[in-house]
C-alpha cells in the first residue's frame, strides 16, 4: 500500500509537466454574433512562448485580415484587425507553452450589420 501511495504522489507531482497551453476563452466567443470587434482576445491555460505562438484572422474565403501583428503576452494572445465588414470570420491559432508542445484550433464568429 505504501508503494501505491508513493506512486500516486509521483504521478500527481508530474502532472503539471504534462500540461499544454489550451484555449480556455475567446472574445468574441465561438459562434458569437457581434459588432465589429476592436480586438480579438484569446486566453490560454498557461503562459505562451511568444516566438512560437500566433494567430490569423481570415474571412470566409480564407483571406488573411490580421492587420497589426498578433500580440502575445503571458496567457493572452490579442489581434487588432481594424473595422470588419459584416460576415463570417475565422481565427486560426496555434499555441506553444513552456512544455514546447504545439496545439492549434479555430474560432468562428460573425460580424453583424
Amino acid at each position: 500500500m505504501k508503494n501505491l501511495s508513493l506512486s500516486v504522489l509521483f504521478l500527481l507531482a508530474a502532472m503539471p509537466a504534462l500540461a499544454h497551453a489550451h484555449l480556455v476563452k475567446s472574445l468574441p466567443a465561438e459562434a458569437a454574433k457581434v459588432k465589429s470587434p476592436a480586438h480579438i482576445v484569446l486566453t490560454f491555460t498557461e503562459a505562451l512562448e511568444p516566438a512560437f505562438s500566433g494567430a490569423l484572422l481570415m474571412d470566409k474565403d480564407g483571406r488573411n485580415l490580421s492587420g497589426e501583428p498578433v500580440k502575445v503576452s503571458g496567457r493572452l494572445m490579442t489581434l487588432s484587425p481594424g473595422p470588419l465588414e459584416p460576415g463570417d470570420y475565422i481565427v486560426s491559432w496555434h499555441s506553444v507553452g513552456h512544455d514546447t508542445h504545439r496545439l492549434e484550433g479555430r474560432i468562428h464568429f460573425t460580424v453583424r450589420p
